[in-house]
Parts: C-alpha cells; sequence; structure tokens
C-alpha cells in the first residue's frame, strides 16, 4: 500500500501557517482542528513542521509568555518527509526510526498532505479486517471430507 492511497482519502485539509505567525495562532488552530502539528509553509514551500512537541520544548526552554515568540522560534526546521509512492512500512519505519507522529508528504517538492501514525493505524487495523474476513469465509467454505473425495 502506498502513502498515496492513505493521503488522498483522508478529507481533511493540511493546517498550515508561516515561519513568521506567532505560537499563539499555531495553537488557536491546533485546538481548532484537533491537531498535534502544523506544516510550516513560506512562499508554497514546506519549511517546517510545529508539534505539540515543539511547543513543550518551547515552554519548557524559554519559561515566558510565549505568545508574541514566532512560529520559526519554535518549529522543526527541514521536516523528515516521504513520497506519495512510498509504501505505508517505509513511512512506519521513518516515523519510528525518528520518534515523529507526522510526515509530510512531499511530491517533487511540493507539499501534498499529511500522513499521521493514526493514518497508518487506521489502514492496518482496515487490512487486518479484511484479511480476517477472507479467512473466516474460507474456513466457513472449507469442504468436508466427502467433498473433498468427490473432487479428487
Amino acid at each position: 500500500m502506498k502513502v498515496r492511497s492513505v493521503t488522498k482519502n483522508k478529507g481533511k485539509p493540511v493546517i498550515t501557517l508561516t515561519p513568521n505567525d506567532s505560537l499563539d495562532q499555531a495553537v488557536a488552530l491546533m485546538m481548532a482542528h484537533r491537531i498535534g502539528s502544523i506544516l510550516i509553509v513560506e512562499s508554497g514551500d514546506l519549511v517546517g513542521i510545529l508539534s505539540e512537541r515543539d511547543l513543550l520544548t518551547v515552554l519548557h526552554d524559554k519559561r515566558a509568555m510565549w505568545a508574541p515568540i514566532k512560529v520559526s522560534d519554535a518549529m522543526t526546521p527541514n521536516p523528515f518527509t516521504c513520497d506519495p509512492d512510498n509504501s505505508l512500512e517505509e513511512a512506519m519505519n521513518l516515523m519510528v526510526d525518528h520518534n515523529i507522529r507526522h510526515l509530510p508528504v512531499v511530491y517533487q517538492g511540493q507539499l501534498k498532505g499529511m500522513l499521521s501514525i493514526t493514518d497508518i493505524v487506521e489502514e492496518l487495523l482496515k487490512k487486518a479486517k479484511f484479511e480476517n474476513r477472507l479467512l473466516k469465509n474460507y474456513i466457513q467454505n472449507w469442504p468436508d471430507e466427502e467433498q473433498a473425495d468427490k473432487t479428487e
């Protein structure tokens, strides 16, 4: 399965900000959309990602009122990305290897979507349920010994 098949069916727009937007704006968007990260885009190019973990790092390190702090002060620059044609296994390996929960999908330098760990889990669950139904159907239609003898 390819990343493309997951991101094209998400049905939610990718939420973005610019590096000069405030952290207050970022938090408001994250709360309003119930999301854990926002992609940072400048002139149409992905330049960073701001995650819940980035916000916590700023709060811990700066220990001050952070509302006027710019997104560029907290975002993760040059985030890991994947291609729409990467397999979900490749995307999962990248996420696990780098302990990240969100992976921007970029094709030929253009932001195409966002893949979250939840998206991967949902796809794996759908696949497991489908395989489970196939196995149950196969077992229910298993020929008994008499039928097997007649077909041989």
